[in-house]
């Protein structure tokens, strides 16, 4: 994600709510010192109301310096914070921290985002635009993640992990297997190795389309949803 295209949110309330809205979504924990360059998945978040804190756990034992900076990076919205030595503590795989008093992350989106169980498998058909004239383009079945009218986040499995790049074209055939009556064309916002609960080689994908679903697939896809985000 370019951070050119990150704003500041400044208000405490304005940070928590995204911070409370990233929570299923994982992201990275990371810092640079004397050692070099860590990076550690986030695959679980937990919110302690009743101290004010915040709980990031890694899948091993974090080898941090607790006299450097350390930053975060949330998948919702690309957030990121920094927590200045003092502001933070490790306790083997787990870095618990305040609320921080600034943080950065995308718009929120003009329309909401539904987000379909993890097990759900309902999926998209889509087709690659070709990228050069001698390419061979078949149509593979995606799994959904999260829909908004314009727009979906997806999951793809490692074996097709390149079968989409950012600022490819696409056309979507089917939801769930239920033809439309047109396709609609797509372009590929994002495509992000690394995320909540993602297996090995899968990775994530964002398709912004041409033009918006139309009312009876997005109501179809937003009953099956779990969980509604306003970005």
């Amino acid at each position: 994600m370019d951070t050119d295209k990150l704003i500041p949110l400044q208000k405490r309330g304005q940070i928590i709510a995204a911070i409370e809205n990233a929570a299923p979504f994982g992201g990275e924990v990371w810092q640079t010192n004397a050692s070099g360059r860590l990076i550690m998945q986030i695959i679980q978040m937990h919110i302690e109301i009743k101290y004010d804190k915040l709980i990031f756990r890694t899948p091993g034992t974090l080898e941090i310096d607790i006299l450097s900076p350390l930053f975060i990076r949330l998948s919702y919205r690309s957030l990121i914070f920094r927590l200045e030595p003092g502001k933070f503590k490790i306790m083997g795989d787990k870095v618990i921290c305040d609320y921080p008093e600034e943080a950065q992350g995308l718009e929120l989106r003009s329309s909401e985002r539904y987000v379909l169980p993890i097990n759900s498998d309902i999926s998209l058909s889509i087709k690659r635009k070709i990228r050069t004239l001698r390419e061979t383009v078949f149509e593979i079945e995606v799994r959904i993640v999260d829909v908004s009218e314009y727009g979906f986040g997806l999951l793809i499995s490692g074996g097709n992990r390149d079968f989409l790049r950012r600022f490819d074209s696409c056309w979507i055939k089917a939801v769930d297997h239920n033809p439309l009556s047109l396709p609609l064309s797509a372009r590929v916002t994002y495509v992000a190795p690394k995320g909540y609960y993602m297996k090995k080689g899968e990775v994530r994908v964002g398709l912004a389309l041409a033009t918006p679903l139309t009312a009876e697939t997005f109501e179809y896809l937003k009953t099956r949803s779990r969980l509604v985000l306003n970005a």
